[in-house]
């Protein structure tokens, strides 16, 4: 069984031996760069699943230390059977990693807004899913009058981008000068992976503002006036001027 976690976090890889009749007589794990794990150590936990044999299958685990994953790696599972005349056997066994990420983003309360989770390096056969909520470890969101949520899909570049719509009946009960949401995912083609740790996603809240700059020139001559309208999250839906007359 593959692993997908966050960069940075512990991962265990899985390797199912069926079809026995008695226990392995040897089981083993080998490091990316070939070399060998046959007990615990170095912050590697191995379990050659002798404990859990249950007559006809036996599992085996190894669970990687956080400053192992990194980046994705390929371990690999090293199997003898007598019964089976299986000697030194090696199964690749894929440890996976994935990034997060987000950007703090300026919102207004008056209106429905949107939040980005963003996912990196993930696995092109499938998608992560994200679970995102109000404050650390609280109730994980979903559609409802106040939210709308959107797992994404993974481009060809590996990202997908996560997005939580926070409605206008919700964001009226909101208040600034900035507030947080936490997004956290979990590997949806490997599901025993660890889930992520929470990712703090930040809205700045803006205030409408409108700066004027008046003109005095020489009568008769050419004049420009300003107005600086600050606070905005996107262009106004109108703007005009209005003659003294």
């Amino acid at each position: 069984t593959n692993s997908e976690v966050l960069s940075g976090t512990s991962a265990i890889l899985y390797c199912v031996v069926t079809g026995l009749t008695k226990i392995l007589e040897s089981v083993s794990w080998e490091k990316p760069d070939g070399s060998s794990i046959t007990a615990s150590g170095n912050g590697f936990e191995f379990d050659d699943g002798s404990t859990n044999f249950d007559g006809s299958s036996q599992t085996t685990a190894l669970t990687i230390p956080t400053n192992q994953t990194i980046d994705d790696e390929t371990y690999n599972c090293v199997l003898q059977s007598d019964e089976h005349d299986v000697l030194g056997r090696k199964i690749d066994v894929h440890s996976k990693v994935f990034r997060m990420s987000s950007t703090p983003k300026f919102v207004t309360l008056s209106v429905e807004q949107t939040l980005t989770c963003t996912i990196s390096e993930v696995d092109l056969n499938g998608e992560v899913v994200v679970t995102w909520r109000e404050t650390s470890d609280g109730t994980p969101l979903i559609n409802d009058d106040n939210y709308g949520i959107e797992q994404g899909t993974v481009n060809a570049n590996g990202i997908q981008d996560s997005v939580l719509t926070i409605k206008a009946a919700k964001m009226s009960t909101l208040s600034g000068p900035s507030f947080t949401y936490k997004c956290s995912a979990r590997s949806g083609q490997y599901p025993t992976s660890a889930e992520s740790t929470e990712l703090d996603v930040v809205a700045n809240v803006t205030t409408f503002d409108v700066e004027v700059t008046n003109s005095e020139v020489l009568s008769g001559t050419s004049a420009i006036l300003y107005c600086v309208v600050t606070g905005l999250t996107k262009i106004l839906e109108s703007v005009s001027w209005e003659k003294p007359d």
